[in-house]
């Protein structure tokens, strides 16, 4: 977050540079009116948290992102339970390493919503579940009878590289899991990940898929090696691009809102910040506010759309494919009042896409308003067609705020509008049609 000395000289430097700086033909001035009229994607069904609330506003700001959360326990405190019921949180109980069937029965008689129960806790970590595949074999008809009993959907034992001799590898602890117990009734495939590369997470992924089944990566964020705040930054970013574009993934979990320590140490995971008025960090707010891929959705003539919230990014070319494909991050937006998120990292051949709503065919102004240090080109494409290039001065810094507005005709009817980085590189807050 942006300290109050950096902050009065950002608000110096931008309100500096738009009294000195000459206008071109495709520049809108400062003092002429912004768009007040904002549209918004839907939450994102697969977005959750691995996490045991503590604070009631936990719930209530959290759940402006989130559609789901465990606590690696079979129940959650009563006084949450209204909130997440009000937020539509949906709860999941876990076995962690064996089975309280008593509790995991009260609470589902308490909450008869409960779809499914998580299995084993990384049973191949010494410090965790701590089970051979024999010995989760041995308790496994009891996940099963409970399962059955309360119409539960299972999903299996949490995988990461291991501690447990002889089962570092996970594929090789499942493998040996399913040949014992090949009426096993999982559903779902729950995994684990804390490197810091999303292609190496996306590779990690992929490993899974061969049991034909959902993935739930049930924990992740950097942790191995060299985190800072801006990788971790970025890291969420890809992985949330990534996750969301993959129909594979059925859910994701973020570890962690709030631990011990300070949100400014390592590794800089946090989502809360330490206090009791609860509020969210910088990585919070992009896990709260970022893209849910939402196809269903189309904003409208005279809407503000926010940049983070496209439908659809370059990062999807690579889902099913081998490798990795780059797409544009986002952050947390140096243009006050800083309660959204802008596209950053915008480098050649990347794209975007949103989808937008025309009620008549004619001459529309698309407004974006961007910030670049260098002189930028995109391109913009209707349904898969080039229709416009656009030629952008850049405003000095990438934290220095302009409005680029060009002409653009569109029929009538839904379309998906593709801008895709040409040259250069430019920061977009958001865009707009207008009539």
């Amino acid at each position: 977050m942006l300290s109050n000395m950096k902050y009065n000289l950002i608000l110096f430097l931008f309100i500096f540079t738009a009294c000195m700086q000459n206008n071109d033909d495709n520049i809108i001035g400062e003092d002429e009116d912004l768009p007040v009229v904002e549209g918004f994607q839907k939450r994102s069904e697969k977005r959750g948290v691995s996490f045991a609330f503590k604070y009631e506003d936990d719930v209530t700001v959290l759940g402006e992102g989130i559609s789901w959360s465990y606590n690696w326990s079979p129940l959650q405190y009563d006084k949450f339970i209204p909130l997440t019921k009000e937020q539509n949180i949906e709860f999941c109980p876990m076995a962690w390493n064996g089975v309280n069937a008593d509790q995991i029965r009260a609470y589902v008689q308490k909450n008869p919503d409960v779809k499914y129960l998580l299995a084993f806790n990384e049973p191949n970590l010494t410090d965790q579940a701590n089970m051979t595949p024999q010995q989760a074999a041995e308790r496994w008809g009891d996940v099963k009878a409970i399962a059955e009993e309360l119409n539960l959907k299972i999903i299996s034992p949490a995988m990461n590289y291991g501690t447990l001799e002889g089962y570092h590898d996970p594929i090789k602890w499942l493998d040996e899991f399913f040949e014992l117990v090949p009426d096993h009734g999982i559903e779902g495939i729950s995994i684990h990940c804390y490197m810091t590369s999303v292609a190496a997470l996306k590779r990690y992924v992929e490993m899974f898929k061969k049991y034909n089944m959902p993935i739930w990566l049930t924990e992740f964020c950097a942790w191995e090696g060299n985190v800072t705040p801006e990788s971790q930054l970025r890291y969420m970013s890809d992985a949330l691009n990534y996750l969301e574009s993959d129909p594979d993934v059925y859910r994701y979990a973020w570890f962690i809102p709030r631990g011990g320590g300070s949100e400014d140490t390592f590794p800089y995971m946090f989502l809360l910040k330490q206090t009791s008025d609860v509020q969210l960090t910088e990585l919070g707010m992009v896990y709260n506010q970022m893209s849910s891929f939402d196809k269903e959705n189309y904003f409208g003539v005279g809407q503000r759309i926010e940049a983070e919230h496209y439908s659809d990014m370059s990062i999807s070319e690579s889902v099913g494919e081998a490798g990795w494909t780059n797409g544009p991050c986002v952050r947390r937006t140096t243009e006050s009042p800083n309660e959204t998120l802008e596209l950053y990292n915008f480098f050649k051949g990347q794209w975007v896409e949103y989808q937008l709503y025309v009620p008549k065919e004619g001459e529309y102004n698309l407004d974006i308003r961007y910030a670049s240090f260098i002189d930028a080109q995109l391109i913009m494409a209707v349904d898969g067609v080039e229709t416009v290039t656009m030629d952008i001065t850049n405003t000095s810094e990438n934290f220095i705020w302009n409005t680029y507005s060009t002409p653009v005709q569109l029929t009538a009817g839904k379309h998906t509008i593709r801008l895709t980085q040409n040259v250069g590189t430019i920061s977009i807050n958001w865009l707009l049609f207008n009539n």
